[in-house]
């Protein structure tokens, strides 16, 4: 699967886990919403997908393979803008590091980046 643009895939919240007694949010994923909180552009720059949290996760496993379907994942449309730390899926890279995706996207898209 080839992206036109850069793709973040996030856990859409809240949701229910069948094992578990309750209603939950993924912590990384909600990292990443308050990253698109604090820098707007980046919404418009890239596409967001709320993933449900059930699997198969089909959007994803089109995108980075079946055994990547952890969230949060950033999908980068061109390979030669990858950082030395991006994962491969044949021919695609991708980040799961919050801190990274979100370094990532300051330095693609502008905007305030994770504090060290």
């Amino acid at each position: 699967m080839s992206l036109k643009r850069d793709t973040l895939f996030i856990l859409r919240a809240p949701f229910e886990d069948p094992e578990l007694e309750g209603t939950w949010f993924c912590t990384s994923c909600a990292t990443m919403e308050g990253m698109l909180l604090a820098n707007p552009q980046w919404a418009r720059a890239i596409d967001v997908v709320r993933s449900p949290y059930p699997r198969p996760r089909r959007e994803v496993i089109a995108a980075i393979g079946e055994e990547n379907q952890s969230l949060p994942a950033l999908v980068i449309a061109d390979v030669a803008d990858a950082p030395p730390e991006a994962q491969m899926f044949g021919a695609t890279a991708f980040l799961t590091d919050p801190k990274g995706i979100a370094r990532y996207l300051a330095a693609q898209y502008g905007g305030a980046g994770p504090h060290p």
